[in-house]
């Protein structure tokens, strides 16, 4: 090989390392591991049809913006989108579907009033009106009693999920009750945050719901107006296999430029 050619084989070469670290550093500076850790979903393998996506303008903020997609073809859809809150002490990294190396981010914690960040399964819905009268909905349903409760307690078999008490074997000292005086849990939908083999400590019970105002945050749930749950429970459809979202705006940036979600 002459010398020219060994040269220009070395640019190549160099040009490839530097990239590669730029990358890296890309991925360090967002502090973001930059194989999503051991439960990566790549592009071309999500494969819900809905996305409800919550974003707030960084990790201590309350107010965000919730947008829907429904993808048809390979294109994101908007269908409509509306203000929430988050809570009070803003977003910590929760524990969804996938795994994030988040570098000097808060995470979420039991009772530390923030909304998990991540992306989670959508599940049930629940609410005040009886089973007969929600024929409408496309998700499960579960009437929120006066015996509903969720158990919040990390020490009971029974920790972040839904139980009705009179039914079930007491072993919990703390739980939310799910028919509330206020309207809060009127409508509401599960995110199953902690979910599948909740680890007791890392948070419970989350929930989107009704909130009391759009000055107010919650103990950890993703909250809006009355009006705007109903329009999200009209909408969201088990088999479109729905998720939600919800990152602060620039960490979502940078993840949704990995896995191919709507950019805005």
């Amino acid at each position: 090989m002459n010398m020219k050619k060994k040269t220009g084989l070395w640019v190549i070469i160099f040009t490839a390392l530097a990239f590669l670290n730029c990358y890296q550093d890309d991925n360090k500076r967002y502090g973001i591991n930059g194989d999503f850790g051991n439960t990566a979903v790549r592009k071309d393998t999500i494969d819900a049809v809905q996305l409800i996506i919550i974003t707030t303008n960084g990790w201590n903020e309350v107010k965000g913006t919730m947008r829907c997609y429904e993808k048809k073809g390979h294109l994101w859809n908007l269908i409509f989108s509306n203000p929430v809150v988050v809570g009070i002490n803003g977003m910590g990294v929760g524990f969804g579907i996938m795994s994030f190396d988040l570098e000097n981010t808060p995470l979420k914690k039991e009772g530390d009033l923030r909304a998990p960040a991540g992306i989670f399964k959508i599940g049930t819905a629940f609410g005040y009106a009886v089973k007969n009268d929600v024929s409408w909905l496309k998700v499960p349903y579960l009437e929120a009693t006066n015996s509903l409760l969720c158990i919040d307690d990390g020490n009971s078999s029974h920790y972040n999920k839904f139980v009705y008490s009179d039914n079930t074997r007491k072993d919990w000292n703390s739980h939310e009750e799910m028919h509330r005086k206020d309207n809060m849990y009127k409508w509401g939908l599960l995110v199953e945050h902690n979910y599948a083999s909740p680890e007791t400590g890392k948070g419970s019970c989350i929930f989107l719901h009704i909130w009391k105002s759009y000055s107010k945050g919650t103990a950890g749930c993703s909250a809006m107006q009355e009006s705007d749950i109903l329009k999200l429970l009209k909408w969201v459809d088990s088999a479109k296999k729905p998720l939600l979202i919800q990152f602060p705006k620039k960490e979502y940036d940078y993840v949704a430029k990995k896995i191919n979600l709507p950019v805005f």
